[in-house]
């Protein structure tokens, strides 16, 4: 982001480890040798932290082993207001926060939710890493002081309202032809198409209705080929979601993230429209083809590895709460607004649940936003040594109870022994 005449930036661009147009540790070292591991803990009964717990509240195992829980620290605001321990630790603190947004329209209420995390959470101490379709964006440590004293939060909302709006223009541009394209073929191929060749009365007249009809292949030539553009933008890398999360768990420190993705819609031929098109053209092979392979076209297909990204994810000790907004379509004669959310909420939700995250589904993303972060700023630090589990590698599974107590716990699924 560009800063002011003769002011530095607040935000300085970094390198990217998620792929521009994507939407896009602090446990010990995870070798056979290294045996102290550790698991932040979030409990809670109804909606209210428990406070209370002790180290023999705590019972946990791994892959269905009970371990010994060596040592159990309260972690309030990264301060440590408790511990309990029969061996000594020395947790890392810092937090990093990562925001990223995969959105296509700047909700104006962003300005409430970045004012709300610079006036209420953000410290001195802590690191803040924006990701937007565009770039990344590091806050500069300056930003944080005292005197003189900048605005951060005004300068982040330009960062993300810029980013939202330049990063989603080929997407929405897409999005307005498909609208245009499927308004062409519902026209021209449907009841309206057929209407006006029923009542042609003239040679003139007639030789449009027919050339109407042969409008109907391109139209719908047209329409797949911005359909597979669209698809394009919309490409996941699992090597680059590998890679972050890679990063991740070699930052040490309480590292969250807050993925902001908006519901997507496609702009389809309504089922009525499809089914008069296929009934009206019995005869035209070419475009009964074409109509066949939109069908085909229309059924995604998640091709990202989900329990490999949740795994890897939950290895790097990384705090993964995925907010999810949602918006209404819109509606429009002879148009099907299809959702099309469903790879990116499969993969995401997931990635949430196995690294101890929230999953939230509002309209609102500053009150989205506040619920998340009041699971995560304050968590039992828990740290044991695996024993009884067999030496080879793969993905450990980590089960965290609260003996004889009926309360919501949350906390990352287990981690990678190498």
């Amino acid at each position: 982001m560009e800063g002011e005449t003769m002011r530095r930036p607040l935000f300085g661009l970094v390198g990217c480890m998620l792929a521009a147009g994507l939407i896009f540790s602090q446990t010990a070292q995870h070798e056979v040798s290294v045996t102290n591991i550790q698991v932040p803990v979030r409990v809670y009964n109804r909606d209210v932290f428990v406070e209370d717990l002790k180290l023999e509240d705590f019972e946990l195992l791994e892959d269905g082993v009970p371990q010994i829980i060596d040592a159990v620290y309260l972690i309030r605001e990264n301060e440590m207001a408790r511990k309990e321990e029969t061996k000594a630790f020395a947790p890392h603190l810092p937090r990093h926060f990562y925001f990223l947004f995969q959105v296509t329209n700047y909700d104006p209420r962003f300005k409430q939710m970045i004012d709300y995390f610079f006036e209420s959470v953000l410290r001195p101490d802590d690191t803040l890493t924006i990701m937007t379709p565009l770039g990344n964006y590091a806050l500069s440590r300056r930003a944080l002081k005292p005197k003189p004293k900048p605005r951060p939060s005004l300068d982040m909302q330009k960062v993300v309202r810029k980013d939202a709006t330049q990063g989603s223009g080929d997407y929405n541009g897409l999005v307005r032809d498909l609208t245009r394209l499927v308004r062409s073929i519902s026209a021209v191929g449907g009841v309206e198409g057929e209407a006006r060749m029923n009542t042609a009365i003239d040679s003139d007249s007639m030789q449009g209705s027919f050339s109407d009809v042969r409008n109907v292949a391109p139209l719908l030539g047209s329409y797949r080929a911005t359909l597979e553009k669209l698809e394009g933008l919309r490409v996941f890398e699992e090597k680059k979601l590998m890679a972050f999360a890679s990063q991740m768990k070699r930052l040490p420190g309480e590292k969250t993230v807050f993925f902001f993705y908006e519901r997507e819609f496609r702009p389809e031929i309504s089922d009525r429209i499809l089914g008069q098109m296929m009934q009206r053209f019995q005869d035209e092979p070419g475009i009964i083809g074409d109509l066949q392979d939109l069908f085909q076209f229309y059924q995604r297909h998640v091709t990202l590895n989900t329990e490999r990204i949740a795994r890897v994810f939950a290895d790097s000790s990384t705090l993964l709460h995925f907010i999810f907004i949602r918006r209404d379509p819109g509606t429009a004669s002879g148009i099907r607004m299809r959702e099309q959310s469903e790879d990116v909420f499969q993969v995401f939700s997931e990635v949430a649940r196995t690294t101890g995250g929230v999953i939230d589904n509002s309209q609102n993303p500053a009150q989205a936003f506040k619920t998340a972060y009041r699971h995560t700023g304050t968590y039992y630090l828990l740290y044991y040594s695996p024993e009884g589990i067999a030496s080879s590698g793969g993905f450990r599974t980590i089960t965290v109870k609260v003996k004889g107590k009926d309360l919501t716990i949350s906390h990352r699924r287990g981690y990678i022994a190498e």
